[in-house]
């Protein structure tokens, strides 16, 4: 039974490991990696210098190690990449559209924590009146009801959305990343004419668009489904009977 259960759980860490690295985070990181290898190219053909990457990938013995390290430098990358899309790209082209064009359906969900508040506040019965505004501000109603629901069954509501909208607007910006690169490395090698250079430079805009525009739609999609589980998750558990008032 012991091992069962040890393997149930080695197992459960190895699924989380693959998406949430490999998938999630990794697969976006590798594209970053990408993009500055080919400006690292692009950059020594147009200064002069010898490209340290590309002549340590044609060693061996060298391509070995930076294959190596590419692990800990996607890692890095990632953590990079995640702070620019929560400290604005989240809000800028997720929350905000989201807010202008489910209005109806962000209030609800306001409301619905509000009232996870509402009863939190009163169980907690604080006699200081003045933190109120201030509870109501900071306190996360997601995090609130972990305690009632478990974090295995919040966990699982999260990821069926939100880590893929994470994955998407990461692996967007690391695409814009590849794009731009191309775009620089066909400048510098070809340089730019209307009759070629214009003709390339235009259909890689459009490519890069419709991916992006994709995965936009596709980020804003789940971000309103997760809204809409979370609320339908709130409403499951405020209408459940007070125990305490039985």
């Amino acid at each position: 039974m012991l091992r069962d259960i040890d393997w149930a759980r080695a197992m459960n860490i190895f699924g989380a490991v693959t998406f949430g690295s490999l998938i999630k985070t990794f697969l976006p990181d590798l594209v970053w990696l990408i993009a500055f290898a080919i400006l690292d190219n692009d950059l020594a053909l147009l200064l002069g210098y010898e490209s340290y990457l590309w002549s340590a990938l044609k060693n061996k013995d060298l391509a070995s190690t930076l294959l190596v390290l590419a692990f800990p430098a996607s890692i890095l990358v990632g953590l990079l990449s995640n702070v620019i899309v929560f400290m604005g790209l989240n809000d800028l082209f997720v929350r905000n559209p989201f807010k202008r064009k489910h209005r109806e359906l962000f209030s609800l969900h306001a409301t619905l924590s509000d009232k996870v508040r509402d009863q939190c506040w009163t169980a907690m019965k604080i006699d200081d009146q003045s933190l109120r505004a201030s509870f109501y501000k900071w306190t996360d109603p997601e995090i609130i009801i972990v305690e009632r629901i478990g974090a295995d069954k919040l966990a699982y509501v999260r990821e069926q959305y939100w880590y893929h909208l994470e994955f998407q607007l990461n692996l967007l910006i690391s695409l814009v990343a590849v794009f731009v690169a191309l775009g620089t490395s066909v400048l510098i090698n070809r340089g730019f004419s209307p009759a070629i250079g214009g003709e390339r430079i235009a259909a890689a805009i459009i490519v890069c668009g419709f991916v992006c525009y994709g995965l936009l739609r596709a980020a804003q999609k789940n971000y309103e489904r997760h809204i809409a589980k979370m609320a339908s998750l709130m409403t499951a558990l405020l209408s459940q009977p007070n125990e305490n008032s039985e």
